[in-house]
C-alpha cells in the first residue's frame, strides 16, 4: 500500500494558495496546489493568523481542522510534512519548533529562508538534530529548463562558464524598516536570482554591492547592485529593484562558446559559429531549446517530490536549507559590501 502524507499548511495566503486561482499563470502555482497534484500527499490542516485567509483556505482546499496557533496545528493534527509559507521573520521560529516536535518528517520552507545567517543556522541545526528533511522554496531549481541548461553546463556542452547578469526588477517598495522587514528587493525577489547564480556557477568567492535608500539608511533599499565574484574565476552582475514601472525576472548565462537566457516568459539559447555577415568573425547565433528530456515536471510538484525523496532516502535536496543558507550569505554580503564603502567582501562570512 502507498505511503500518503499527511500535510499541513502553515500561513495560508498568497505562496501557500491564492496563486493557485490565478487564471493566467501555469499550474500548479502553489503549495498547496502541488500537494494536491502529488499522489503521495494529502492536505489535513490549515494555519493563519488572518481568519478570513483560513476560512477561505478551508474552503478552496476542503479541509475543516483550521488553526490559528501553528503550535495547535501540531500538536493535534501531526502532520507528517507542513509547509511553512509565513512571513519570513516567523520561519525560524515556526521551523525549529516543528522540528523538535517529534512527528513532522518533512519541511517545505519558503524563500528567504530566514531574516538573517544566525536563524538560518539554528533552523538548519534543529532539522539536522532531529532527522527532519528541509527544502528551500526556491523552485526554479525543481524546473525542467533550469536543470536542463545546468545539465549542459555541468557537462561541459555549452563550454566554459564565463559571466551572468541577472535582474529581478519590479516597483520601488515603500518605506519599511530594515529592522522588522529583514531587507527590500535583493532579499524577497533577488533571493531567487541569487540562487540560480549559485546553482549554475557554483560557490561564490567575494562580492561587492551598492544600494540606494531613497528614506535613509534604517529603511530597505529601493534599489541593490551586486557584482559576484565565483570561486571558479567566472563573474556576475545582479540587479534588484530598480524602481521601474513593470516586474522583470531574467538570467543571462556566457560560456566561451554559448549564450543562454532564461526568465518568466524567455528560453533561449545562443550557439557561437562562423558569422553570415562578417568574414573572419564568429557570431552567437539561436538554435532550438533543447527538449527537457524527463525534466519537465512542474517546479512546485518537483519541490514536494524532491522533500519525500529525501525523506525516504535520505538524499539532500537539490534545494536544501544548506542552499538557502548559502543565497541568504550571498545577499548579506552584498548589503555588507554596500553599507562599508562599497568593499568586497569575501565568502564564507
Amino acid at each position: 500500500m502507498r505511503k500518503v502524507y499527511k500535510v499541513a499548511i502553515i500561513g495560508c495566503g498568497r505562496i501557500a494558495s491564492l496563486l493557485e486561482d490565478d487564471p493566467l499563470r501555469g499550474k500548479p502555482a502553489s503549495h498547496s496546489g502541488a500537494y494536491c497534484a502529488h499522489q503521495k500527499t494529502k492536505i489535513i490542516a490549515g494555519c493563519d493568523i488572518d481568519p478570513d485567509n483560513l476560512k477561505a483556505f478551508g474552503k478552496r482546499w476542503k479541509v475543516t481542522a483550521l488553526y490559528g496557533d501553528y503550535r495547535e496545528l501540531l500538536s493535534f493534527e501531526k502532520p507528517d510534512i507542513i509547509s511553512v509559507t509565513t512571513w519570513t521573520e516567523s520561519h525560524a521560529e515556526i521551523v525549529t519548533y516543528a522540528a523538535k516536535s517529534g512527528n513532522v518528517k518533512g519541511i517545505y520552507c519558503e524563500k528567504p529562508i530566514a531574516i538573517n545567517l544566525t536563524q538560518a543556522k539554528r533552523m538548519i541545526r534543529a532539522c539536522k538534530k532531529h532527522n527532519v528533511a528541509m527544502v528551500v522554496g526556491h523552485e526554479r531549481r525543481w524546473d525542467g529548463q533550469y536543470r536542463m541548461i545546468r545539465n549542459m553546463l555541468h557537462s561541459g556542452e555549452l563550454g566554459e562558464l564565463k559571466s551572468i547578469t541577472g535582474y529581478a526588477l519590479g516597483a520601488s517598495p515603500p518605506k519599511l524598516s530594515r529592522k522588522k522587514s529583514g531587507r527590500g528587493p535583493m532579499f524577497h525577489d533577488g533571493t531567487h536570482l541569487i540562487d540560480l547564480f549559485r546553482f549554475f556557477g557554483g560557490d561564490v568567492e567575494s562580492v561587492t554591492g551598492f544600494d540606494e535608500r531613497p528614506f535613509g539608511d534604517k529603511c530597505v533599499e529601493s534599489t541593490a547592485v551586486g557584482l559576484i565574484r565565483f570561486k571558479n574565476g567566472a563573474s556576475g552582475l545582479i540587479i534588484g529593484g530598480g524602481e521601474r514601472g513593470y516586474f522583470h525576472f531574467e538570467i543571462d548565462i556566457h560560456t566561451d562558446k554559448a549564450r543562454v537566457v532564461l526568465g518568466n516568459h524567455v528560453a533561449e539559447l545562443y550557439m557561437a559559429e562562423e558569422s553570415k555577415r562578417y568574414t573572419g568573425f564568429t557570431e552567437l547565433a539561436k538554435k532550438p531549446f533543447p527538449p527537457l528530456n524527463g525534466h519537465g515536471v512542474n517546479a512546485f510538484v518537483g519541490g514536494v517530490a524532491d522533500l519525500i525523496k529525501e525523506i525516504e532516502t535520505g538524499e539532500r535536496s537539490i534545494s536544501s536549507g544548506e542552499d538557502g543558507y548559502k543565497a541568504l550569505e550571498v545577499i548579506t554580503a552584498l548589503y555588507k559590501s554596500a553599507g562599508n564603502g562599497k568593499t568586497p567582501v569575501e565568502l564564507p562570512l
